[in-house]
């Protein structure tokens, strides 16, 4: 074994100690993502204006093609709402379908990416992007999939919306500091489960739950 090729696991776990060192310094908030104006802890990432006269909890899974559906075709307008200050979105993740995806962690990934970006870019608009992305068609992974997206894909997709450069190095290390996802999407399971039924998506408007996928946009102010 050559003298480089016996440095590299020492570079590699420098860089990751690193970017450890960066998040524990000016990165994680103790479980408080916030986007733009929003300032949500622990289970919720709340994006959009917090005094918009629309208000909703949103609970999806990013493995769900259901919850894919919904933000495929209602997120262009959500994000107007958003950009517009008439819509609040607080999103709450869960991971009903961690073990069916091809790494038997992508829920839990992808969770603890959308958290990453919407702490380092504090953006609601940047945030609600890269859900948009990793609910698009051509990116979400399909349920029982021979493959998902890898922590650089992800990171890939918070470069591509924007996020600062430490959002993608975060994901690419991937280590749930700041942001423990299981326990995040574990608390809002016990959520759901206040609702008759259960299943994602859901949206819940003035503490009522609406299915995800009827035309609850018309429900709120535009």
């Amino acid at each position: 074994m050559t003298a480089t090729l016996a440095h590299r696991p020492l570079r590699a776990l420098g860089a990751a100690l690193a970017v450890l060192a960066v998040l524990l310094v000016c990165g994680a908030s103790g479980g408080v993502a916030r986007a733009a104006v929003a300032a949500p802890a622990g289970n919720v990432l709340s994006i959009g204006d917090p005094d918009a006269l629309g208000q909703i909890d949103l609970y999806v899974d990013p493995l769900c093609p259901f919850s894919g559906r919904m933000v495929q075709t209602k997120g262009a307008e959500i994000a107007r709402r958003l950009a517009a200050g008439t819509l609040r979105v607080n999103l709450r993740f869960v991971d009903f379908l961690d073990k069916r995806s091809a790494s038997g962690t992508y829920d839990d990934r992808a969770i603890y990416a959308a958290y990453v970006v919407a702490d380092q870019s504090r953006s609601s608009d940047t945030t609600w992007q890269f859900v948009e992305r990793i609910y698009s068609k051509d990116l979400q992974p399909k349920e029982k999939g021979a493959t998902d997206l890898g922590n650089d894909q992800l990171a890939q997709v918070a470069d591509t919306v924007g996020a600062p450069p430490q959002a993608g190095n975060l994901i690419r290390v991937g280590l749930p500091i700041g942001y423990d996802a299981r326990a995040i999407a574990a608390a809002n399971y016990d959520a759901l489960h206040q609702f008759p039924k259960p299943g994602v998506p859901l949206v819940v408007i003035d503490g009522q739950p609406v299915d995800g996928e009827s035309d609850w946009l018309a429900r709120l102010p535009g």
